[in-house]
């Protein structure tokens, strides 16, 4: 699942989302509740919305010994609803092809929503061939007329994740600012596609954005008891679905760290390092993430950092400080 590991990173902001909406959901099991694959949009219609953040995203790569890097290279947006025992997250994040290196456009979006009786997961992104920094440097710039986008389409009930997955081919690359173009016409072929089933044990959580979500809010209530009680949930491990794979999600590492206004150490931001497993594979990636744990922005990230190469890292930088906000 190549799509699900280069989604990590990004989906990883969303799930931070969930902390201090004021709503919950329940992971585990579900019971069985009718639905169709066919059946567009959410489920049940949409959630109130509760938060909209943006974020700046910096880009670096290191050809040889040394790390070259760019400021202003794309963007990225958080949007999270809730309300009545249901969360939904949405994530868009992507390279700007106006500012990004040989005009590259690489892009993601991501949306989970959970609600009581189902949940509903649904993935989009661009595809790359790149394994290498001279697949990049050798491109020439502006090289890929048309598009290439993947989608996931997952639906779990009553412990049971049925899913579809299809590839569009595009007259142009649509950038992540023309989303809505993308995610409508996948969103239709997917409706078409063939159903998948899966088993979800009991115990799994049913999507990541739970699961990240799960560990950040321990994160956060145990940094209140003191530094103990932080140091203890290194290790955890929780597992999740996507699609149809399984996989463990595990806090590596977390600490204080000193606030980029200059205050102490200790202050109410925490540096937390993850990891996940893919079971079947054994393939595994990382990501970081920092975050406050007090005040209105109290598990929102405020830094996202990803190698999804060696050689390749990518940096979000949270650009406004409202909590809550329209489109």
């Amino acid at each position: 699942m190549k799509a699900h590991r280069a989604l990590v990173a990004a989906v990883a902001v969303a799930a931070m989302a969930g902390v201090g909406s004021g709503s919950a959901h329940t992971p585990g099991r579900q019971p069985e509740a009718p639905w169709s694959q066919s059946s567009p949009g959410r489920p049940d219609g949409e959630l109130p919305l509760l938060r909209h953040h943006r974020y700046k995203m910096a880009g670096r790569a290191r050809p040889l010994l040394f790390w070259i890097g760019r400021a202003d290279v794309g963007m990225g947006e958080i949007v999270w609803r809730g309300g009545e025992g249901a969360v939904a997250y949405e994530l868009l994040i992507g390279t700007d092809a106006a500012k990004a290196p040989r005009g590259i456009n690489r892009w993601g979006y991501l949306l989970e929503d959970a609600r009581p009786s189902v949940t509903r997961i649904l993935g989009v992104m661009t595809t790359s061939d790149e394994a290498t920094i001279s697949d990049v440097t050798s491109r020439p710039a502006g090289a890929q007329s048309a598009g290439r986008f993947k989608g996931l389409d997952a639906r779990i009930a009553g412990g049971v994740s049925r899913s579809t997955a299809e590839t569009i081919e595009t007259e142009r690359d649509f950038s992540v600012r023309e989303k809505a173009v993308i995610v409508g016409r996948i969103e239709q072929k997917l409706r078409d596609g063939v159903v998948r089933e899966a088993p979800v044990p009991a115990g799994v959580r049913q999507g990541f954005l739970l699961a990240v979500a799960e560990l950040v809010q321990d994160t956060v209530a145990a940094r209140k008891s003191g530094g103990q009680a932080l140091q203890r949930l290194k290790g955890r491990t929780i597992p999740y679905i996507y699609s149809r794979t399984l996989y463990d999600l595990k806090l590596t590492d977390v600490d204080t760290v000193r606030s980029s206004g200059g205050g102490p150490p200790g202050a109410g931001l925490l540096h937390a390092e993850f990891g996940t497993l893919n079971r079947e594979k054994g393939s595994r990636t990382t990501f970081e993430l920092e975050y406050a744990t007090e005040g209105p922005l109290a598990g929102v990230p405020t830094l996202i950092r990803h190698r999804p190469r060696w050689w390749l890292e990518a940096v979000l930088t949270l650009e406004d400080a409202s909590t809550a906000s329209g489109r």
